[in-house]
């Protein structure tokens, strides 16, 4: 599909989504209280929950109305009415698991839901076609059967059912280990986490009395979140970068039920000029700014128009974009990637409403998590007046540590990602020779799922190349991956060329390898704008029946060039 048509769609659906979540629901802060990662009581068993707040959760058609009321397993879930002819669908994609054996079991409360409702799952034996009986459940988890799976794991669900039952309802996800705990992989970079500590600004910092206090001083280094215009914003900013740590703005914008976000903040009634002048103002105020990410916002971030003002301003100045999601409809994240940006999006929340044991379950689960997909991203969000977390955060500092998971600057985390079927603005991707289109794609929270690349047969033929050339905001040292879709007769053959205006070097890529993550390819120097290309070529290819594949490559910010000292953030 082209950028116009992604582009065109994206709006058309947005629209849609305001027209109908737009509706109070209840206060709409940077937090959910529930604990959604972990190990379950016992303290003994790999789990995790996915709910529709996180990055893997979407939604491929349909109108899907936002609830508050009633039992739900977080802060809302989404419901629709039926039967319908299957039209609607929502989708879990369920990214960096251990291989492994797993109970599925979704969340749903007691409600008139169908008694056969239409499921699918895809995991590492292929896909499952499900009939799933949620018919008056009492408000728990409730089984969709084991699967086996290895990293990834995709849940389907439409608003097709025969049955009785008068609605449908998505909620929440949870894979449970049930065979042993699989031997972490080994990598060229240290596994990691990101971390962001939200509403800087307004306490002051060099209080010792003050949570932030103890986590400037940490270990490690985070990435810290400064709202604008508020009494101890400036100090706060000199004195993050002054400790080492990295400095964004944390701009306040208005939620679906507050309707004020605080000083410099952008709200409903503005015009686009308003908000314009609005975002640039606090972005020039912030000292030493490398980025934004948004304040409350429910109702803002899903306006598209709105959030590609902030995105150029961004964009001006070489700036990142960090998408708190605070509402699932967001499109922040999916306008930045559109326009270039280098950008990311949370994960998790981690405060547990001050609660230092479940904090400390979250930080811990998130990094075990790192450990077993060390290069997909593993962001999560803190608050700087939370005395719990601050102390969460310190006493988990040796286990990490013992743990072999680094904590991370958002910028060292955050990605620019070309596709097969997606190029941000100025980015490009090209098919020479007999390559194809082909509808077997990689399922992850990053990606699209659109088509990849193909070469089949690739030892008869030669010369054919498939060509990414990512237009990047800045030069630097970047970390290269790369990755395909799953293929039993996937060559081990294949050759990748990088040409910067300072490097071309070749390196062979096994793509035989079960895709269980990202493929890491080295630290090439690259130079801002599109004269930099990754190639995919079958040069070296002889053995016959096997088929290059060619999906998305991701580079992330590593390090100034040689010769320069200046880290491109803060």
């Amino acid at each position: 599909m082209k950028l116009k048509e992604h582009v065109i769609i994206l709006l058309v659906i947005c629209f849609c989504i305001l027209g109908r979540h737009c509706i109070s629901w209840g206060d709409d802060y940077d937090y959910y209280p529930n604990s959604k990662f972990g190990y379950n009581d016992a303290e003994d068993t790999y789990q995790v929950i996915f709910d529709v707040e996180d990055p893997g959760f979407s939604f491929l058609s349909g109108t899907w109305n936002l609830m508050n009321t009633g039992q739900r397993y977080a802060y809302y879930y989404f419901s629709i009415a039926g039967p319908g002819k299957g039209d609607a669908r929502a989708r879990w994609i369920a990214d960096g698991f251990p291989r492994g054996e797993y109970l599925v079991e979704y969340y749903a409360i007691y409600d008139n839901y169908p008694a056969d409702a239409r499921y699918e799952v895809i995991c590492k034996d292929g896909v499952h076609n499900l009939i799933v009986d949620m018919n008056y459940k009492i408000g728990d988890w409730h089984s969709l059967g084991t699967f086996p799976i290895d990293r990834v794991c995709v849940v389907t669900v439409s608003d097709f059912w025969e049955g009785v039952g008068v609605k449908l309802a998505v909620d929440a996800l949870r894979f449970t280990l049930l065979s042993e705990l699989s031997t972490s992989p080994t990598t060229a970079i240290p596994p990691h986490i990101g971390i962001c500590i939200d509403d800087c600004g307004s306490v002051d910092p060099t209080s010792p009395s003050q949570p932030i206090y103890k986590m400037l001083r940490l270990p490690f280094k985070m990435t810290y979140a400064v709202m604008p215009q508020l009494k101890y914003t400036n100090i706060t900013a000199e004195e993050i970068a002054k400790l080492g740590s990295e400095v964004i703005l944390h701009q306040p914008m208005q939620a679906i039920t507050v309707a004020n976000p605080g000083p410099g903040g952008i709200i409903d009634s503005m015009t686009l000029k308003q908000v314009r002048s609005t975002i640039s103002t606090n972005l020039d105020s912030i000292a030493h700014c490398a980025g934004m990410n948004n304040h409350m916002g429910s109702l803002i971030t899903q306006q598209p128009d709105k959030m590609q003002v902030c995105l150029e301003e961004l964009k001006k100045r070489n700036m990142y974009f960090f998408d708190s999601r605070t509402i699932t409809t967001t499109v922040g994240y999916l306008l930045a990637q559109h326009n270039g940006l280098i950008a990311g999006q949370r994960d998790i929340f981690i405060d547990a409403a001050g609660d230092k044991i479940k904090a400390k379950a979250l930080i811990r689960n998130l990094a075990l998590r790192a450990l077993h997909a060390p290069h997909v991203p593993h962001l999560a969000i803190g608050h700087c007046t939370y005395q719990g977390t601050a102390d969460a955060l310190k006493e988990i500092a040796p286990e990490l540590a013992a743990m072999g998971v680094e904590v991370w600057t958002l910028s060292r985390c955050l990605s620019h990602i070309v596709e097969a079927d997606f190029q941000p603005a100025g980015s490009s991707f090209e098919m020479q020779g007999a390559w194809s289109q082909n509808p077997n794609n990689r399922y992850s929270k990053e990606l699209r799922d659109g088509f990849s690349a193909m070469l089949f047969n690739c030892a008869a033929s030669s010369n054919d190349k498939a060509v990414f050339a990512p237009n990047l905001p800045h030069d630097g040292m970047f970390d290269l991956y790369a990755t395909w879709a799953p293929d039993d007769s996937a060559t081990s053959q294949a050759l990748v060329t990088v040409s910067t205006p300072y490097v071309l070097k070749s390196v062979i890529l096994d793509e035989s390898i079960s895709p269980c993550d990202w493929a890491y390819l080295g630290r090439f120097p690259f130079t801002a704008g599109d004269n930099n290309s990754i190639i995919f070529d079958n040069s070296l290819c002889n053995i016959p029946d096997k088929n290059l594949w060619a999906d998305a490559v991701k580079l992330i910010y590593a390090a100034p060039l040689p010769g320069s000292q200046t880290w491109i953030f803060y």
